[in-house]
């Protein structure tokens, strides 16, 4: 069972929704707020975060100074229906496994968010944290997946 699931229904076909979690994170993910996101150094400020798209490729964060963090490493790349990679704090003992699965359904695309491996990690006392972060981070993702919607209905395009 897995440590944390959440499950969104996003107004986009499967084949955007997977494109938008793995493309556009750097649009959608927190960096302010009740749960800020970054392992920026003190020193600088978050930059980039991203997905190398490839099996055994690299989740990575780019800071201002140029320095980068390898969060974790892409396990499974199947778009548009599966990803999974794993996440790690370098202060833990192992990483967690992320798992998401991209459905089409009649609304648009079932997004399911699955976190596993906390105890692995040393850090079991913190999925209760963990769940209303990823909670926060996965409803900056539904918004932007929203916004495109309303942008595609309204005929707009934004390059």
């Amino acid at each position: 069972m897995p440590d944390i699931e959440l499950e969104h229904i996003v107004p986009l076909p499967a084949r955007q929704a997977f494109a938008v979690y793995t493309g556009q994170m750097d649009t959608w993910w927190p960096r302010q707020g009740v749960f800020p996101y970054s392992f920026a150094p003190k020193t600088t400020r978050p930059q980039h975060i991203r997905f190398e798209a490839q099996p055994g490729g690299r989740y990575y964060e780019t800071f201002a100074d140029s320095s980068e963090l390898v969060i974790g490493r892409i396990t499974l790349w199947q778009p548009p229906h599966s990803l999974a990679y794993t996440w790690r704090d370098p202060t833990w003992a192992d990483a967690t496994t992320i798992q998401l699965a991209f459905s089409d359904v009649d609304a648009g695309a079932r997004v399911v968010y699955r976190q596993t491996g906390f105890a692995a990690a040393g850090v079991e006392w913190l999925i209760a944290y963990y769940r209303v972060g990823c909670a926060q981070t996965l409803a900056g993702y539904v918004a932007h997946c929203c916004a495109l919607q309303a942008v595609q209905e309204l005929g707009l395009r934004l390059d």
